[in-house]
């Protein structure tokens, strides 16, 4: 079973000097280690990766364009990873959930991650952010804090 990643914990999983980086790191290796395990990406969560990682109001130094890009590029082509493809169905599925839930403009890319992992047939998403998708029935969120032994 694949566990997907949300952009708060591939950042410090990818980054050193991001906060939680240990914590991201032991979390995301204990999830690869078990029975085969997959990371499944998909594309929204490399380019938000990359919109954050390379901006110096989040970073007091962020990664240049060239050293964020290879970092994707090296998640994207990892054998443990599954690539969740980007599908026609997500946009209007999206637009369903942002309905039914009555979700507004603080969550549509959060939403639209939910629409992809459904699509994609993934449960499990490792977020730091678990309330945010804990109204997604077909979603089983899970936060690296949560999941290390103290």
């Amino acid at each position: 079973m694949s566990l997907a990643v949300d952009t708060d914990v591939l950042i410090p999983w990818l980054v050193r000097s991001a906060p939680r980086h240990l914590e991201a790191c032991a979390f995301i290796e204990a999830e690869i280690g078990r029975d085969g395990g997959r990371i499944a990406v998909a594309p929204q969560v490399c380019w938000e990766f990359l919109h954050v990682v390379t901006d110096d109001r989040r970073f007091e130094h962020p990664c240049s364009m060239e050293e964020a890009s290879a970092l994707v590029r090296a998640v994207w082509n990892a054998r443990e990873t599954e690539r969740l493809p980007a599908s026609v169905d997500v946009v209007p599925r999206a637009l369903d959930l942002l309905r039914e839930h009555r979700l507004g403009r603080k969550r549509i890319l959060d939403t639209a991650l939910a629409a992809a992992l459904e699509a994609g047939g993934v449960r499990r998403l490792a977020t730091y952010n678990v309330r945010d998708y804990q109204c997604f029935p077909f979603l089983d969120p899970v936060s690296p804090a949560s999941s290390i032994a103290p």
